[in-house]
């Protein structure tokens, strides 16, 4: 039964050497297939514009030769062609945030997060939806967990129930900063080393340890306004920010402390 065990672990989750050393490999490795996507996220933008340029030439021939709406030729290219933009749009917003990721990884340097600092996060007390604690982590960041600290899915409005795993790292950076009357706005993207999302998720993937789990954006403030299923990673950040600001713990040499005060 033991070997049985072990051999699900290994279908599931990447397995490379996980423990602080490894960080440059990792953030590298998630940096690359950042790029990879942003890559593949272009191409397919290319093959949209060619063929919503088409669809609008089919469109104006069925026009010119008198058929509009109702006749079923006509509803069909001009319905190909609003589904065609709406697919366009989404693959420029995921063409923009993978871009953005790999900025955001060239200027930073992720940090370690033993498990005993997880004990110290755990008992920290944050309502669900409070999200001030985020204005403490600093614009950018990236954290690598020893062991995950919990678990999520993401829940899409409609298509499959994605798979619920592990949440191993997190990678956040500033959207809006923040000013005299309104909290910054930023974007977090869980990150797993579950192989559980690879089908789904792209071959840029498949040489990364970690596979994003999702990304959404969220305000520092009493009110984090995210669905509830994204609560526990904004607590979750929130109070390494908190724990920061309380000097409960600290970051040395790339890894989290426990400070002797705390």
């Amino acid at each position: 039964m033991g070997n049985r065990h072990r051999t699900r672990s290994h279908s599931t989750r990447r397995s490379r050497l996980w423990l602080a050393g490894a960080l440059p490999r990792i953030h590298d490795e998630l940096g690359e297939a950042y790029f990879a996507l942003a890559y593949e996220y272009l191409q397919y933008l290319h093959i949209l514009e060619q063929r919503l340029f088409d669809l609008e030439f089919d469109i104006e021939d069925l026009e010119d030769s008198g058929s509009g709406p109702g006749d079923s030729e006509f509803d069909r290219a001009v319905q190909k062609h609003a589904d065609d933009e709406d697919l366009q749009r989404l693959l420029s917003g995921t063409f923009v945030h993978a871009l953005r990721a790999v900025d955001v990884l060239k200027d930073l340097a992720p940090v370690w997060v033993p498990a005993a600092v997880n004990d110290v996060l755990a008992s920290l007390e944050v309502d669900a939806d409070d999200a001030r604690g985020l204005a403490q982590v600093g614009a950018t960041g990236m954290v690598v967990f020893d062991k995950s600290p919990m678990r999520m899915r993401e829940v899409l409005p409609s298509g499959p129930q994605m798979p619920e795993v592990d949440v191993d790292g997190v990678l956040w950076w500033t959207k809006r900063a923040a000013t005299d009357v309104v909290p910054a706005r930023l974007v977090l993207a869980p990150l797993t080393r579950s192989r559980d999302l690879q089908w789904l998720r792209g071959d840029g993937w498949k040489p990364s340890t970690l596979t994003e789990v999702t990304c959404f954006d969220v305000t520092a403030s009493a009110e984090a306004g995210v669905d509830a299923n994204l609560l526990p990673c904004v607590a979750l950040l929130a109070k390494i920010g908190l724990a920061q600001q309380h000097n409960a713990i600290r970051v040395v040499d790339g890894s989290m402390r426990i400070s002797h005060a705390a």
